[in-house]
């Protein structure tokens, strides 16, 4: 995502818990009046190619807000031309709500956002469908003290400054477990994250943010998923790791059970280089405004 947020690309299958897409950009609306796509994809293509009728009519009302909207309809496999019309448009982030039909139900519990995160070069605003809008005034921003895990961080700074919030940065501290000579295997104590933690909160202070350190003690998704709630942030900030490490971190306990649960939206970044495009066929599609 560049500093200056200029296009935003929003998936919608026309269903009513799809549209709290909109409702979680509206910051980010409000601060850079950025151009906003609305993608529909036909999966079907005996489809009648003609918008359905929500997503003309919030595509209307966002005109008739003052925003930049314009709707795109596109035929083919949703990840693929979510991918392909983010990179066309030169998108600085895509918006997802996690409760849709069709083709975006599975952003969540498929292959869809496994595929948008392993292809996308830029990252993903993730929302369950209904949660209440906030100013995003408070970020936190869930570390595991690699550099990976700070790839967010220049995201998470750049929205701090231009939105004027706080930023918690999260660790959450878990017993090493070591090999060991016999079958039982060696459990350590914990390393303390507070140490760590204090360097990046120096670093985004000589940056102008108002920042704290927040270490918990516990499993990562239900630690960071109670500070979440308990802080009452409004945005939180994590990475996935790339191609490799998807299953584990993503589809497994973690970052999964963060976004199915999270109060908040949730920025999510890959924070390695995507695998190679594919090479998928034309699409046929249509740009209504």
């Amino acid at each position: 995502m560049n500093e200056s947020i200029e296009r935003i690309l929003v998936p919608s299958d026309g269903s009513l818990e799809s549209e709290s897409a909109f409702a979680a950009i509206m910051p980010l609306v409000r601060a850079y009046a950025p151009e906003v796509a609305v993608l529909h994809v036909f999966e079907d293509p005996e489809a009648s190619f003609l918008p359905p009728a929500r997503i003309a009519k919030a595509c209307s009302a966002l005109r008739a807000a003052g925003v930049n909207a314009f709707l795109e309809l596109r035929e083919g496999e949703p990840s693929e031309e979510i991918i392909r019309l983010a990179r066309e448009k030169k998108s600085d982030l895509i918006a997802v709500s996690t409760h849709g039909r069709g083709g975006i139900t599975r952003l969540i519990v498929g292959s869809v956002t496994e595929q948008i995160l392993r292809n996308s070069e830029i990252p993903v605003l993730v929302t369950r469908a209904n949660l209440p809008v906030h100013e995003w005034k408070r970020i936190v921003v869930a570390l595991d003290g690699s550099d990976r895990g700070e790839a967010i961080l220049p995201e998470a700074t750049w929205l701090a400054r231009k939105l004027g919030a706080s930023i918690d940065v999260l660790q959450i501290a878990q017993p090493i477990v070591a090999p060991a000579a016999g079958e039982v295997p060696v459990v350590l104590p914990a390393v303390d994250p507070l140490p760590y933690l204090y360097s990046i909160v120096s670093r985004l202070k000589h940056e102008g943010i108002e920042a704290r350190a927040v270490s918990r003690e516990g499993g990562a998704a239900e630690q960071i998923l109670a500070y979440v709630k308990e802080s009452g942030a409004s945005l939180l900030c994590m990475t996935t790791h790339g191609r490799s490490g998807l299953a584990r971190i993503f589809l497994g306990s973690i970052a999964e059970a963060v976004i199915r649960q999270a109060p908040c939206p949730v920025l999510l970044r890959r924070s390695v280089a995507a695998a190679a495009a594919p090479s998928w066929p034309a699409a046929r599609n249509l740009q209504l405004h």
